[in-house]
C-alpha cells in the first residue's frame, strides 16, 4: 500500500513539473515559431548611404564646430517579439569616434547630440512614423555602476547646468529609398 502511495505521488509531482514547464515554455516556443515562418521584409534598393553634417555650439563662451559623416549600412535581417521580422541597420561616424560628443563631464557622464538614426537616413521610416532632429535639445549618457541611462537633455538645462548651447545643425536630408 506505502509503494502505491509512493508512485502516485511521484506521477503526480512528475506531472505537475511537466505542467510547468509547458506552461512556462509554450508561449515562449509558440512566439517564436510565429516569428520565424514570418516571410523577411523586403530587400532596400540602396543598401548603403553617408551623410555629412556640421553641428555649430558654444562651449562656455568658446564657439565650436563638429564636422563628420554618419555612415549608414543594411545588415540584415532582425528579429524580435514587439515588431517581428525587421530590416536591421547599422551606423559609425567617418570620423571613427562613437558619438558626436560635445563635452565628456566626468567618466559616468557625457553630452552628446543624437544626428539621428539610420532608419531615417536610409528612408525606412513607415508612414506612420515621424522622426523630429532633437535640436537644439542634446542628450545625456550617465552611467551607474552596472546602469547607463541615455536621455535627452533640453536647451535650457543644457545651457544652465553646462554651459552649452547649439547653435546650428546642417545635415544631408535622407534618401528616397524603395524596397523589394
Amino acid at each position: 500500500m506505502k509503494r502505491k502511495l509512493v508512485s502516485i505521488v511521484g506521477f503526480f509531482t512528475l506531472l505537475l513539473a511537466i505542467s510547468i514547464i509547458i506552461y512556462s515554455v509554450w508561449p515562449w516556443l509558440f512566439l517564436y515559431i510565429g516569428v520565424k515562418t514570418q516571410p523577411n521584409p523586403p530587400h532596400p534598393a540602396i543598401t548603403y548611404g553617408e551623410f555629412p553634417f556640421r553641428l555649430e555650439y558654444e562651449i562656455n563662451g568658446r564657439r565650436m564646430v563638429i564636422n563628420d559623416t554618419l555612415i549608414c549600412e543594411y545588415d540584415g535581417v532582425g528579429v524580435d517579439e514587439g515588431q517581428g521580422k525587421y530590416r536591421k541597420w547599422k551606423q559609425r561616424l567617418a570620423s571613427g569616434k562613437e558619438r558626436v560628443t560635445l563635452l565628456k563631464v566626468d567618466d559616468t557622464t557625457e553630452i552628446y547630440y543624437n544626428p539621428g538614426s539610420p532608419r531615417y537616413y536610409m528612408g525606412d521610416l513607415s508612414e506612420s512614423v515621424y522622426f523630429k532632429h532633437n535640436f537644439p535639445d542634446a542628450s545625456i549618457i550617465k552611467k551607474d555602476g552596472r546602469f547607463t541611462t541615455d536621455s535627452v537633455i533640453r536647451a535650457d538645462l543644457l545651457q544652465k547646468e553646462y554651459n552649452i548651447r547649439l547653435i546650428r545643425w546642417d545635415y544631408t536630408q535622407p534618401i528616397k529609398n524603395s524596397f523589394s
